[in-house]
């Protein structure tokens, strides 16, 4: 009975969804299309542009009510006109977001296996020098790649040779054609000229995975000054600069100031402690997060 109520909640608003679908079919933004495409997006362009249309619409409507209810209920009247300015953003903001969403997951992608390419070319190159045939590789990459993002890849380029019948080096082509990663598509390319001139394929992926090891060793290099001019920028703002805050503000107090701006030395300090040092490490967190 659950799952039955789950499954008409989830048609409902898949129709919800596709309210605007008879707009978005006519809508034909190649670019935009292929990103999808190689963000593994589940729906076509129309239904993308749909579902954001639908929250483009429906989000300020509902912001637009609420607010209104709001300032007339509190009797602020004049606020519905900053309301409705607001829904204005919101309604544009979303169709931006839905534009640049796709490129941003793309880049992030990208970025993805660029950093774990080398050590999955390391572990195919120790299956290469076994003797293991080059579809072992990619076999074996599909299923015990570093990086989830990478194993998804690989997995496509197996798709391609174990449901399509197609060999390793068409299969290399069909992907490289939907591929947003240079790095991975130039090692493929190089993968694949090898193996058409007749080459040792050991001896191919040693000399990678010796390129691989040290690229690897640049970028961890690049990660630890990174993660040290960050720890300096951290604690010159965040431990050093709160103390000098507190300092002035309590030295302040001491000699009979009034606090800043209209506020009371106590206020102050209750703005800086609860306020001002948890914004900025919560800043930190999440500026560290995008960096890592």
């Amino acid at each position: 009975m659950v799952n039955k109520k789950k499954e008409e909640s989830s048609k409902f608003e898949e129709q919800l969804y596709l309210l605007f679908l008879p707009l978005t079919e006519s809508i034909k933004i190649k670019e935009l299309e292929t990103k999808l495409i190689q963000i593994d997006y589940p729906d076509d362009l129309s239904i993308y542009l749909s579902k954001h249309l639908f929250f483009a619409f429906f989000v300020p409507l509902i912001l637009l009510l609420l607010g209104s209810f709001f300032a007339f209920a509190t009797g602020n009247s004049a606020w519905v006109g900053n309301i409705v300015i607001i829904c204005i953003f919101s309604f544009f903001g979303v169709l931006v977001y839905a534009l640049l969403k796709p490129y941003l997951d793309v880049s992030a992608k990208v970025t993805t296996i660029k950093n774990s390419l080398s050590l999955s070319i390391l572990s195919m190159s120790s299956i290469a020098e076994s003797g293991a045939p080059p579809e072992s590789m990619f076999h074996t990459a599909a299923t015990k790649s570093e990086s989830p993002e990478l194993s998804k890849e690989f997995q496509k380029i197996t798709a391609y040779m174990d449901h399509f019948g197609l060999s390793l080096p068409e299969a290399i082509d069909q992907y490289c054609k939907i591929t947003p990663s240079i790095e991975l598509k130039k090692f493929l390319f190089e993968l694949k000229s090898n193996l058409a001139s007749g080459g040792s394929l050991p001896e191919f992926m040693k000399k990678k995975a010796e390129h691989a090891q040290f690229t690897y060793k640049l970028v961890l290099d690049n990660m630890n000054k990174r993660a040290e001019t960050f720890g300096d920028i951290y604690s010159a703002i965040v431990i050093a600069g709160p103390l000098f805050l507190f300092s002035s503000i309590m030295l302040l107090g001491m000699i009979g100031g009034g606090g800043f701006g209209g506020l009371s030395i106590n206020t102050l300090m209750i703005l800086g402690v609860f306020g001002i040092v948890p914004m900025i490490n919560i800043i930190f967190i999440v500026v560290l997060q995008i960096i890592s």
